[in-house]
């Protein structure tokens, strides 16, 4: 009998070790970070503010289920990685995986993910990129955790020297009677997602991307497994159209996504008017609602048709930032989603988001920046053609906002982009009238042409 409560004494010491030998200290600083994901670029008016974190999309984990002829059905898998050519510049970078599959990657698929970290730890290397980890980067149903687990086990004897683990983590995963604790015993970070935490349902009256950030409830949930974590916050716009947007009259309606609409688009269009919003995350949501019946290119929209337009806003990341800085313990920050691409119009442009965590996190405004226009030279062969994009001062003002651009010498003509309030004025000046919500981000405005080169100034107009 002595012997087995020996023994028994023995494993409760070793399982109390393992447990502490898990266990980390609490991070001892706050780090600001970005994904940066496939489509994000260097915009040309970033200001090269470097960022604490960055988290880049290198490549993603494939499967391809096939039967070889006399064999039974097997699983090929394949692992690709690419660092981008450029790379904002900050202290530590982090490699993400994206598995884009239903269920999670299977243990056989680690090996070939250590031969390609390895490959793309020394391309980093060489270009003086501090790498310091994987993230995976992984939608696990919350029913498959223990596969997943099982996974990222493969992954870290295999991982090469020096590189840790992280996982972007959905909320639902840390309900009760979940796997999750298996899971985060492998890793050395997760980042839960704060947004797209529904799905994009017909019936969802109240458009929304961010959630908002529960302090009170979340930090135990995160804390009690005292693992490094960061909060992951959005700062990218959504357009849906809903068909009969009149729900509590009709009680039938349907809703589109759109990609690639912009407010601008509408936002000139007499047929429609204007009315806004703001969700629980504190998000501006833009209706626009026909007026009237009307044809837009190939498509019939009908009164009360209403094209929304969900957007962050400084005053939403400071949202966020309150309730992310509330939860202490293993908190080390925040990562924001996504850094956009160079023309993207509706996603928070990088310094408008850093601005707002340095000067807005106590409730301060983001410092004021100049407007500015970029000159791109437009290739033409006799004569002088630029094309012109407005860097605006006045991003979601609910207001109009003018600007007049100045040319140094006589312009010939001006070709505005369509949709694009701006027109030649005199002789050497283009008038620019942008609509409310509408003045943010990198616009081009169409293309300037004259017989001299020209220097180009902007301005507002009170």
């Amino acid at each position: 009998m002595r012997s087995v409560v020996l023994v028994l004494l023995f494993l409760a010491s070793f399982t109390q070790s393992a447990c502490r030998a898990r266990r980390q200290p609490p991070p001892t600083g706050w780090t600001t970070g970005y994904w940066f994901w496939g489509g994000s670029d260097l915009d040309p008016t970033y200001s090269g503010k470097p960022v604490d974190v960055l988290f880049v999309q290198v490549g993603s984990i494939r499967s391809d289920n096939y039967a070889p002829p006399g064999a039974g059905p097997e699983v090929r898998w394949s692992a690709y990685g690419r660092l981008p050519d450029e790379l904002p510049t900050a202290r530590d970078y982090w490699l993400v995986y994206r598995y884009e599959q239903p269920g999670v990657p299977g243990p056989p698929a680690a090996p070939l993910l250590a031969e390609e970290l390895t490959s793309l730890q020394s391309e980093a290397r060489r270009r003086n990129l501090h790498v310091v980890g994987v993230q995976f980067d992984i939608d696990s149903p919350t029913s498959a955790l223990s596969r997943y687990a099982e996974f990222l086990a493969a992954v870290r004897k295999g991982l090469p020297p020096g590189l840790e683990i992280s996982i972007t983590a959905l909320l639902d995963w840390f309900r009760s009677g979940t796997s999750i604790a298996s899971v985060l015993e492998q890793v050395d970070e997760f980042v839960p997602q704060f947004y797209d935490l529904g799905k994009r349902e017909y019936g969802q009256r109240q458009f929304a991307i961010a959630a908002p950030i529960d302090s009170q409830r979340w930090d135990p949930v995160f804390n009690r497994f005292h693992k490094r974590f960061r909060i992951g916050i959005s700062t990218f716009g959504r357009a849906r159209l809903v068909h009969n947007a009149v729900p509590e009259q009709t009680g039938n309606y349907r809703v589109e996504f759109y990609g690639d609409l912009q407010p601008l688009d509408l936002a000139t269009n007499p047929a429609f008017d204007l009315q806004t919003e703001h969700n629980q995350a504190d998000e501006t949501i833009l209706n626009y609602r026909a007026n009237r019946k009307l044809r837009l290119g190939y498509n019939e929209f009908e009164l009360g048709d209403t094209f929304q337009f969900v957007i962050s806003t400084p005053d939403s990341i400071r949202a966020a930032l309150r309730g992310a800085r509330q939860i202490k313990g293993y908190n080390a920050g925040v990562v924001f989603f996504r850094w956009p691409s160079e023309n993207e119009s509706w996603a928070l442009q990088p310094d408008e988001v850093l601005d707002t965590v340095s000067e807005g996190g106590a409730g301060k405004s983001p410092t004021a920046r100049p407007a500015r226009v970029h000159v791109v030279p437009g290739g033409c062969a006799v004569v002088e053609c630029v094309d012109l994009y407005l860097e605006s001062s006045a991003a979601f003002v609910p207001r109009e906002v003018r600007y007049r651009i100045r040319a140094s010498t006589a312009l010939d003509y001006f070709l505005p982009q369509p949709n694009i309030p701006a027109r030649l004025s005199g002789t050497s000046d283009v008038a620019v009238s942008l609509p409310p919500y509408c003045a943010r981000g990198r616009l081009y405005l169409g293309r300037a042409v004259s017989r001299d080169h020209a220097e180009y100034s902007v301005e507002v107009v009170p």
